[in-house]
């Protein structure tokens, strides 16, 4: 579509000028129709502005997301990748598994300005206002070896810690094990689920779920104090294409090469905890993503799944 087009050649140029011919000529439409484009695009927000003699310039600070913006802060990076994006969706998950069901077979990224029915783990909601917070899932088949599967959000939380380090210069924190802090508030959290192929009961497909408050403030009154935000001022689509980007270049199969980094980012490591009530000591993470617990009487456990809260939540 025109409308696609014209936003892609802006995209790719933020902060400098494209005249209506080029565009026109690129798009192989008249300058009139360049122009009504331009006129739509700015009504839904695009703060695009019109520089006498020069073309039409997409201001560098644009934080409208769509699938021109998150491909091109991508750079070329993952050219096969599928991106749909939507102003609002009950969650990215729920359409990565509707996709899925209609029989979409390969990766894709959907990300959504708003989500009306946004989940976390263990049946949790994710609060996700319009403007204000990065929501997005991934969609990829599983590495070969199966064992691997239960390390894909300690993967995606070390692309997180590393994405928003290189956009922002602030340092995350994982509380295990799919929960990411900033200045120990909780900004974001992970949640990965498998499809199974209903013949064979195998892992055919797995939808990662990311979502992060970027510049969200007001909260519900039942999580207001428990949350915050990294920040006014990160674009969402240059976020979300570096963290796509920074999870598919590490290895799935390789652990050794982000589990030292995940360990060192650990918000519970050395801490007292409470696991189903009880007081314990998280004491380490072995390499295939349990967390190793102490008991007050000094006994020990390797836990893989449930949840831990810190003594301040």
């Amino acid at each position: 579509m025109l409308r696609e087009r014209v936003l892609e050649a802006l995209e790719n140029n933020r902060g400098v000028p494209v005249s209506g011919q080029e565009l026109a000529e690129k798009c192989g439409v008249s300058r009139a129709a360049v122009w009504k484009v331009i006129e739509a695009l700015k009504k839904d927000g695009y703060p695009i502005l019109s520089v006498r003699s020069s073309g039409y310039v997409l201001e560098q600070n644009s934080d409208v997301l769509s699938e021109a913006a998150v491909r091109a802060a991508l750079k070329g990076v993952l050219p096969d990748m599928e991106i749909r994006v939507f102003r609002e969706i009950d969650s990215t998950n729920n359409e990565a598994k509707r996709m899925l069901a209609s029989g979409y077979s390969g990766r894709a990224l959907l990300a959504a300005d708003r989500q009306t029915a946004g989940r976390g783990r263990l049946g949790k909601s994710f609060y996700s206002p319009a403007g204000s917070g990065l929501y997005f899932s991934l969609i990829m088949k599983p590495a070969s070896d199966s064992e691997h599967l239960p390390m894909t959000t300690l993967q995606a939380g070390v692309a997180a810690v590393r994405a928003v380090r290189k956009i922002t210069g602030k340092e995350l924190s994982l509380k295990w094990v799919n929960d990411l802090f900033l200045d120990g508030k909780k900004v974001g959290g992970i949640l990965t689920e498998a499809v199974t192929d209903l013949e064979s009961g195998a892992v055919s497909d797995i939808v990662l779920g990311i979502g992060i408050n970027i510049s969200t403030e007001s909260f519900p009154e039942d999580i207001g104090q428990s949350v915050g935000n990294i920040g006014a001022g990160c674009i969402r689509s240059m976020l979300c294409a570096e963290i796509a980007s920074q999870f598919f270049s590490i290895d799935p199969s390789d652990p050794s090469s982000y589990m030292e980094e995940y360990r060192r980012c650990s918000l519970v490591l050395g801490r007292d905890v409470s696991y189903h009530g009880e007081t314990v000591r998280a004491l380490s993470i072995d390499e295939t993503g349990g967390l190793e617990i102490m008991y007050e009487n000094g006994t020990r456990k390797i836990i893989r799944g449930g949840e831990i809260k810190l003594p301040e939540q």
